[in-house]
């Protein structure tokens, strides 16, 4: 047998016991993401997102907007579930109604700023906050309140 035939050979074996891997060790990427999806819509406290599902060699990445870190802990543990996943990767994010909510709930908490109209805006976790009736101890510390809320990425200050 000629190196050229026996790397013909050997090459053969190794597509063949991956394609029996393949099939005998679980599903192929499509049907993956289909049976992620079906789970997922299966799932009363998952059934309603609007979840983008993409597999690859058998990891599954979720993205898309959740409401709540409890929605997004249940659309992983569901993707989870899915015996055939080898690993979920989790692109989801707090939507910015969400986030929002949750800044206005932590300025009005807060004792120093909580009784000051400040309006609140986010862009994919990117606040701005705005009030003509802020001075700068105000101004310091609504950033201050607003940077700790989950799924704030950055705090613009508009105030005067």
């Amino acid at each position: 047998m000629s190196r050229l035939q026996r790397t013909r050979a050997i090459a053969a074996v190794i597509a063949l016991t991956s394609a029996i891997g393949a099939t005998a060790c679980g599903r192929t990427d499509p049907s993956l993401q289909v049976a992620v999806d079906q789970a997922l819509s299966a799932d009363p406290a998952t059934a309603a997102l609007n979840i983008d599902i993409f597999a690859n060699k058998g990891v599954v990445h979720l993205a898309g907007e959740v409401e709540s870190r409890e929605q997004e802990r249940r659309a992983v543990a569901v993707a989870r579930s899915v015996g055939a996943a080898r690993d979920v990767v989790d692109d989801l994010r707090l939507t910015d109604a969400a986030i929002v909510g949750a800044v206005k709930r932590a300025l009005a908490a807060d004792p120093l700023v909580g009784r000051i109209p400040i309006e609140v805006d986010s862009s994919r976790g990117n606040i701005r906050l705005s009030s003509a009736q802020t001075g700068p101890d105000d101004r310091k510390q609504a950033v201050a309140v607003a940077s700790k809320v989950d799924g704030v990425k950055q705090v613009e200050d508009l105030m005067r």
